[in-house]
């Protein structure tokens, strides 16, 4: 049984008097105080206690109440350093503590407004990058006004710099991207600065091809980035101030731990089945560091201890992502070294009801196709369509299956003929895993394993299929044997082929549908039902994202069957099929224009680009807590905040966002959740994300040489972090 300590808050002589004096329990292993600064209690802040004792960077913050207490619950035992971070402060001197203490905090007034935007999430300074106003659309060409031809709209040049350009892949307007660093150089122009900026390490080629899509005679996006910079490094401040906690907002708990390494980024993490959130309690967190390397980072949170598990390969031949990721230019972090070297390339993991993980990874070179992928394998899904392209080289998204046991240590291989991205398992008797395949075209398709037969039969071929998605445009309900090919001349009295891959991949508790999002502009739904012969019967419907809505990446879907969405239009959508009154198939059912009334737009919080609607936010997927995980309520979702270190929570129609303040540059990719030990409380769940930006060493370090500030050396720069969420009933619920 835990020790309570009951004691009358007191301030100290050098704070301002607090209300009246108030009880404050609190247990052998927290530490509870009050904060306040000369103007008096300060609510709404963090206090933040960390130490490098344990085997993980470990840090873990609250939010202070209306008279500003605070409680910090559940301390490994270490010794600890304290200190306040808030909106409208800086940094107050770091005090040490330890466990079982009270410990009352000065907190320090920001002496300028300079100095407190220091502390302001990314978004609040991305947003004052200009971008091309409504006058310059539609692009016209360099003999006209200068914009290539092929953007039609404002929204569309935001898509690309937003959601399927730079965004995806790191965040912009933190330390690290808000100023050139000194390291790359001089140079006589900020113009130079960045086209050499973009070109430094394995990230260059995908960097400098993707600004070359925005290139205009006024040097494109180029030369945006360029004024960007050299306006804030003239002074020029954000134009809005984040607000601070309020609300539930004030009872999250927030835990960063760190694993890997600062040279091997995260992209997402495996810890339950979403299916069961019960499976694997205080079991260990897996990462996928796709690109990064081939080893599979593991977190053990009781423990707070990291390893890396080395990824069995099946083919020695498979090629190395180092192949496609050459360094053009040396990094300012890490100089002329090659850091991307996988051939596990593991994109995404998710747990099966037994603890296994399954990872959306390479097992084979692209160019040793099974003979059962082709028209005359015994697979229905090959003889109706088949898949035997063979590619050189190192594709990025020619995956297949890996599955990890824990309880055996051993691997096993499933060899799909389609590609993996994305992966989750169905609540069906076969334990069905449906995986999408991020192809346009032909490559459009979705994918899945009878991992029930699998374990049975141990026959990968048997256990799979796919289906290219069909949309019912003659009206008749059912899908024709033959039906017209995108682009080619349409016969009404056929279904017709979308070329519209799927980004994402989610199964319906409500009909066993699976929904998946396309990135295509504007963005698409994509719902595909499968019928009794998934091969030959499925049919697809596709949902194009309306105005003031552009721009989705990740989704999910809710046990109502609703289908969420994360924009970067700055909203979290929803596409509600229940709300659709006209036919959904017949004649132009392909384009995607049927039920515009399904979709919803809930606007996220943060400022905008000047000239442009919404918020500057990029979120990156989305999520939805179907089982209450956190306790926000069933069937919550959530986006990820990855201009603003948070996670967007939708509750009653308002956006409750889950911040991290410390380390500032937490860029989530995918979310899990887990029950730990259901008659435990909120302390008995919890979320958890990685921190998955390619650039790691952006994160601020343990010796910041300034708030949000990358280490001086490659030895003090962050690795990629884990970061737990939970919400307690009250700030000082401990």
């Amino acid at each position: 049984m835990k020790r309570h300590i009951s004691i009358a808050l007191a301030l100290s002589a050098t704070a301002a008097p607090a209300a009246a004096e108030t009880a404050l329990t609190f247990d052998a292993d927290d530490i509870a105080g009050v904060v306040a600064s000369r103007v008096g209690p300060e609510a709404g802040v963090w206090v933040i206690a960390e130490t490098t004792e344990l085997g993980v960077r470990f840090a873990k913050m609250v939010v202070t109440d209306e008279e500003g207490r605070y409680a910090l619950p559940d301390l490994p035992k270490a010794n600890y350093r304290l200190w306040v971070r808030g909106y409208g402060l800086v940094d107050s001197p770091k005090t040490q503590a330890a466990p079982g203490r009270r410990v009352d905090l000065q907190a320090v007034v920001a002496p300028s407004l300079s100095a407190a935007a220091q502390y302001y999430p990314p978004i609040y300074w991305l947003s004052l990058l200009k971008v091309p106003g409504r006058e310059k659309f539609p692009g016209t060409g360099p003999n006209g006004n200068g914009v290539p031809e092929n953007f039609r709209s404002q929204e569309q040049w935001l898509d690309l710099v937003k959601t399927n350009g730079c965004g995806p892949c790191h965040q912009l307007g933190n330390v690290a991207t808000r100023m050139i660093p000194g390291a790359l150089g001089h140079f006589d122009s900020s113009v130079e600065a960045w086209r050499r900026r973009l070109q430094s390490g394995q990230g260059g080629t995908a960097m400098i091809n993707g600004v070359a899509r925005l290139d205009s005679s006024e040097g494109g996006q180029l030369a945006l980035f360029a004024d960007w910079t050299d306006r804030i490094a003239a002074g020029v401040l954000p134009h809005e101030t984040p607000p601070r906690p309020a609300g539930v907002e004030r009872n999250i708990v927030v835990t960063v731990r760190d694993y890997a390494d600062a040279r091997h980024y995260l992209h997402d993490l495996a810890l339950t089945d979403k299916r069961k959130p019960t499976v694997n309690p205080y079991g260990p967190i897996y990462g996928a560091t796709e690109l990064g390397s081939d080893d599979v980072p593991t977190l053990d949170p009781v423990k707070n201890t990291k390893t890396l598990l080395p990824a069995q390969l099946r083919d020695a031949d498979a090629p190395s992502s180092l192949l496609a990721n050459p360094v053009i230019e040396p990094s300012p972090y890490f100089g002329d070294e090659a850091l991307w070297n996988s051939k596990f390339n593991a994109h995404t993991p998710t747990m099966d009801s037994e603890g296994r993980v399954y990872f959306a990874a390479q097992v084979r070179s692209p160019k040793n196709v099974p003979d059962y992928c082709t028209k005359n394998s015994p697979l229905r899904s090959a003889q109706l369509y088949p898949l035997p392209e063979k590619r050189e080289g190192f594709i990025g998204n020619a995956r297949q299956v890996s599955v990890y046991d824990p309880r055996t240590g051993k691997w096993s291989f499933i060899d799909t003929c389609f590609g993996s991205h994305h992966l989750n398992f169905a609540g069906d008797k076969n334990d069905t895993l449906f995986l999408n395949n991020v192809g346009q075209g032909e490559l459009a398709l979705l994918g899945w394993v009878n991992t029930k037969k699998f374990w049975e039969t141990g026959d990968a071929a048997q256990s799979q299929g796919w289906t290219p998605l069909v949309v019912d445009t003659n009206g008749d309900g059912k899908r024709s044997e033959d039906y017209n090919q995108p682009g080619k001349p349409v016969d009404p009295a056929k279904d017709t082929r979308a070329p519209y891959g799927l980004y994402s991949v989610s199964w319906s508790p409500l009909d066993s549908s699976v929904w998946g999002s396309n990135l295509t502009f504007p963005g698409y739904a994509v719902r595909i039902a499968l019928g009794s012969n998934p091969p030959e019967t499925a049919l697809t419907e596709v949902y194009k994202i309306p105005l003031p809505g552009y721009g989705v990446r990740g989704a999910d879907v809710d046990r109502n069957g609703v289908f969420w969405a994360a924009l970067g239009s700055g909203h979290l959508a929803s596409f509600d099929r229940r709300k659709c009154k006209g036919p959904l198939n017949g004649p132009a059912a392909e384009k995607g224009e049927k039920c515009p009334e399904g979709w919803s737009f809930y606007p996220l919080p943060g400022p905008g680009f000047a000239g442009a609607p919404g918020a500057a936010e990029t979120p990156y997927y989305a999520w939805v807590d179907q089982h209450d995980i956190l306790g926000l309520g069933a069937n919550t979702p959530f986006a990820t905040g990855n201009q603003s270190d948070s996670l967007h929570a939708l509750v009653n129609g308002r956006i409750v966002e889950l911040r991290v303040p410390y380390p500032m540059g937490f860029y989530a990719k995918g979310i899990d959740g887990r029950i730990d030990d259901p008659s435990a409380g909120w302390k008995g769940r919890g979320l958890w994300a990685t921190s998955g930006n390619r650039t790691p060493f952006h994160i601020e370090a343990v010796d910041a040489p300034a708030p949000g500030a990358p280490g001086k050396t490659p030895g003090t720069y962050s690795a990629p972090l884990v970061v737990n969420f939970q919400l307690r009933p009250s700030p000082l619920a401990h």
